[in-house]
């Protein structure tokens, strides 16, 4: 009776032992599955925030973009109103040399009518440098905004293919669990 109480014990101890291995076995592979679930998360967040940044840093160019063309277009305005308004100082000052009356006032007249169009003049080209600055700062513009748009391409692909990736793996394990039930 000893024997056979004995036998059933270690019957018994190793049938126990072998349902906690697997028991053992199952919780690895089930927290193996929660920790790269978890990993997919992370990477997923990750992916939304720099997608986020990416909208944020393209609408920013954009409004940039659109502030430095309207600052283009008044300097250009401002220049067609100095060019206009030189040619009318130009017009004055040749009545003034026309004029048969060389007294010492016309001269005067005729200086500061000199010196004006040398100002309007000086006035003219500063605001040119700055349409071409202008101009420079909205083509760099235009490249940043080209180049964010390509990075933002690049990146829904980049997303669209690792969400293909990790489901032809997850129909992948399905099928594993499948075979092995």
């Amino acid at each position: 009776m000893r024997t056979r109480l004995a036998l059933i014990a270690l019957l018994l101890l190793s049938y126990i032992s072998n349902a906690q291995t697997s028991f053992q076995r199952q919780m690895q592979a089930s927290n193996a599955m929660v920790r790269q679930q978890n990993q997919m998360f992370l990477l997923q967040q990750q992916q939304q925030r720099t997608m986020s940044n990416m909208m944020h840093s393209i609408q920013s160019t954009e409004g940039k973009l659109a502030n430095e063309e309207k600052k283009l277009q008044k300097l250009q305005t401002k220049v067609t109103e100095q060019e206009a308004d030189l040619k009318l100082k130009q017009d004055e000052l040749a009545a003034l040399e026309k004029n048969p009356n060389n007294t010492p006032d016309a001269q005067k007249e005729i200086e500061k009518a000199k010196k004006k169009i040398a100002k309007s003049e000086g006035k003219i080209t500063d605001s040119k440098q700055d349409i071409v600055k202008v101009s420079n700062k909205i083509e760099d513009l235009k490249k940043k905004l080209e180049d964010d748009k390509i990075k933002k391409e690049e990146l829904v692909k980049k997303h669209e293919e690792e969400k293909r990736l990790k489901e032809e793996e997850k129909a992948k394990k399905e099928q594993e669990k499948l075979q092995n039930k």
